[in-house]
């Protein structure tokens, strides 16, 4: 008995015969096919990730430009090959957009063309700060190059691409056997597919409905292939009415010392919104009000009480995060940490470093 995949292959191959008058009648069109299985996605850990877009920063800059770009925004790889420089429409006060309109395939002469995405549909994809300033940054470098070789900048070339004048995508291959190299140099079981799938696994723990979730990750139907694909993820956010938070990306690597991770006061001044959450936050876990394993208040539910936007809010968070004093994982509350499990100095030597 055939598989799903070979059967619909086979079937292929035969409608071929037909076009090529080789034969008369599709004998596949009368078969009982098999049904397809049962999508299983199976995305990436927070800590993978972070393990990965670490290692892909410190072999290459663009390298890592690209996958953690991949990763917060689900673009699907042949379109990330496809991205230009002219899909990028910027927005006075607010981040970039990415209008998503094209992939790149290879042709059955093995050369690479351009062509409309999977589902025939062009979306725009919102960029976080973070990711935002990131291409801001890979904008830098292919404008470096392009002067070191003594040529313009090519407003219109290729976002990711491996000449000076942007004139040439990625081949996807290439994209999937670098990254499978990566994981398993990490030892990590995953796919460049994977990435996809974490964003998606992402927005719906931070609760974002279907058809957004859908048109972001550029899923037809209205969202009837993702609850299909992620029907387990849906039923777990739902019961778990988990608040509202942005993809969870590490930081990317720098190659200078960083100091240790220094908390915000609430007797500090000038203070920028995400600290002031902090700080509160701190003052609470300080105080006691907040006691190890106590969960925090969402990020969804921190900013609607400071008037801030839910990444303001995921920002404070993360602070916390980075300093010890809370813990977070994928799927689950953030909650105040055990004195065990701090990374960092105790809450009194933190002070002590403030004050000196």
């Amino acid at each position: 008995m055939l598989c799903a995949t070979r059967s619909r292959t086979t079937a292929g191959v035969l409608d071929r015969a037909v076009v090529w008058n080789w034969i008369s009648v599709n004998p596949a069109e009368h078969a009982d096919k098999p049904g397809l299985p049962p999508p299983n996605p199976q995305p990436p850990t927070v800590d993978e990730v972070g393990r990965l877009l670490t290692a892909a920063w410190e072999d290459d800059e663009d390298w890592g430009s690209f996958l953690s770009t991949k990763t917060t925004t689900g673009i699907r790889r042949g379109e990330m090959c496809a991205l230009r420089w002219s899909d990028r429409e910027r927005r006075q006060a607010a981040t970039s957009v990415l209008r998503v309109e094209r992939s790149i395939f290879v042709n059955d002469e093995g050369d690479l063309e351009e062509k409309d995405t999977k589902t025939h549909q062009q979306r725009r994809v919102i960029l976080d700060p973070e990711p935002d300033e990131i291409l801001d940054e890979q904008e830098q470098r292919a404008r470096d190059r392009a002067a070191a070789a003594g040529i313009a900048f090519n407003q219109d070339g290729f976002i990711y691409s491996p000449v000076p004048d942007g004139s040439l995508p990625h081949h996807p291959d290439t994209v999937t056997k670098r990254y499978a190299r990566l994981a398993k140099r990490l030892g990590i079981q995953s796919t460049l597919k994977n990435h996809r799938h974490y964003n998606a696994t992402e927005l719906i723990n931070a609760g974002y409905n279907v058809r957004t979730a859908a048109g972001r990750l550029g899923h037809s139907g209205g969202g009837t292939t993702t609850l299909r694909v992620y029907t387990a993820w849906w039923s777990e956010a739902d019961q778990r009415a988990a608040g509202s938070t942005p993809t969870r990306v590490p930081p990317r690597p720098t190659t200078k010392p960083t100091a240790p991770p220094q908390l915000p006061s609430s007797l500090d001044e000038d203070l920028q919104p995400y600290e002031q959450i902090a700080a509160d936050l701190r003052g609470a876990i300080d105080s006691g009000i907040l006691a190890p394993g106590d969960p925090l208040p969402t990020e969804k539910a921190l900013a609607g009480r400071y008037r801030v936007a839910a990444s303001t809010a995921h920002r404070a968070v993360a602070v916390l995060v980075s300093a010890g004093l809370v813990t977070s994982g994928r799927g689950q509350r953030t909650v105040v940490a055990a004195w065990d499990d701090r990374e960092v100095a105790s809450v009194t030597e933190l002070r002590l470093s403030n004050s000196s």
